[in-house]
């Protein structure tokens, strides 16, 4: 069942949308043995073959009210790389099972049974289903006036096109912008056509009946996708954070929020005008969803730095100068631990300040802490 359901009012017509969750895969860290307590209701069967990142690729299935098993997950774990740690593993949710009222409830549970313990969210797709953008603007048009300039992106970014050619008329029927490498990838497409070409989903379908969808109706999706990432959820008025990396993105009212500032933030287009700047232009209205007061933050990993961090900074400046005398690998050692403390305690800056000379071979390991490009002499920083 959706996630959330609800209408949005355009020239005196409802029209009805629906959001859901349409992928999750979860970084876990396994135990040595991969079973569920409750053998009678999970049953597990490790697969014969590997990935190439994981040795182990289990299937998991759920026993169903039926009275027959069906696969809700599959777990890949034990790293071919040692670097990654031995209990590192990915489990990914069925599709279908995303579609159900509580999805953080059956993860939970699922993270119960084996054993598994969280650590983050690795990839989430977040979906919403209409028929149709504000105003009766057909998706397909939309798609066609971003392409002949009708409509200017507030944003830049890499988009690919999708679509048939069909009695002299090019249909439109998939927009994504992002790239691989992105953090967020976004996909404006037609999911009817999608279902009835590629794969028939009928929980979707179900989930669409629901929604008060008309049953020939054509839907549409805006779905976005999100590697892991260190961004969070910030709420103004209050300051509360919610990690998007954790799983209390999948309660329904945080993952919708999260999905309209999700679509505020990247999803906004503008009427073009002569030479007129982005700004003075008039917005594109498409989905009638109220802006939440929150905003996406990638949240530092660096450590608050006090008056011992200097003084210890200090001292550690005069052993190395001491360990330069007597060997020049401790040297190189001590030179490249003091380096990572000044960029764990953000005091790279006040290091260059007050040892232009200083022991922490910033031409070698500048770079890593992104102040340079090129060899460069460190005193001329400032």
């Amino acid at each position: 069942m959706p996630s959330i359901v609800g209408a949005f009012i355009s020239n005196e017509l409802i029209m009805n949308y629906v959001h859901a969750v349409d992928w999750l895969q979860i970084h876990v860290k396994c135990p040595v043995t991969i079973q569920a307590i409750d053998t009678f209701r999970y049953h597990t069967e490790k697969l014969d073959y590997q990935t190439r990142q994981f040795r182990e690729v289990y299937e998991i299935s759920v026993l169903m009210p039926s009275g027959a098993f069906e696969k809700c997950a599959s777990l890949v774990c034990k790293p071919h790389a040692s670097f990654l740690g031995g209990d590192m593993g990915l489990l990914k949710i069925e599709n279908k099972f995303l579609y159900q009222d509580n999805l953080k409830g059956f993860v939970i549970e699922l993270l119960r049974q084996y054993h598994l313990k969280f650590h983050a969210i690795s990839r989430l797709d977040l979906a919403l289903d209409f028929t149709s953008f504000a105003g009766d603007l057909n998706p397909a048009d939309f798609i066609r006036g971003f392409l002949n300039g009708t409509y200017v992106k507030k944003h830049r970014a890499n988009f690919a096109i999708l679509g048939s050619h069909k009695d002299s008329t090019n249909l439109f029927e998939y927009l994504r912008f992002g790239s691989k490498v992105s953090e967020v990838n976004y996909y404006l497409y037609n999911k009817s056509v999608e279902l009835d070409a590629k794969k028939n989903k009928p929980w979707i379908r179900q989930m669409w009946q629901s929604a008060g969808f008309p049953a020939d109706a054509t839907v549409w999706r805006l779905e976005f996708s999100l590697k892991s990432s260190c961004k969070e959820l910030v709420e103004y008025d209050f300051g509360e954070v919610t990690p998007v990396k954790a799983l209390a993105i999948l309660d329904p009212n945080q993952s919708f929020t999260f999905y309209k500032t999700l679509f505020h933030k990247h999803f906004s287009f503008y009427e073009s005008g002569r030479g007129g700047r982005k700004d003075r232009l008039t917005p594109v209205l498409l989905l009638e969803l109220d802006k939440p007061n929150t905003v996406l933050m990638r949240l530092t990993e660096k450590a608050e730095s006090s008056r011992m961090d200097k003084i210890f900074i200090k001292r550690w400046e005069a052993e190395n100068h001491t360990a330069k005398r007597i060997d020049k690998n401790y040297f190189i050692y001590g030179a490249r631990m003091l380096m990572e403390f000044l960029i764990k305690r953000d005091l790279v800056t006040w290091y260059l300040q007050h040892f232009p000379g200083g022991s922490a071979e910033l031409s070698i390991l500048g770079r890593r802490a992104g102040l340079i490009n090129e060899t460069y002499e460190q005193a001329t920083i400032f």
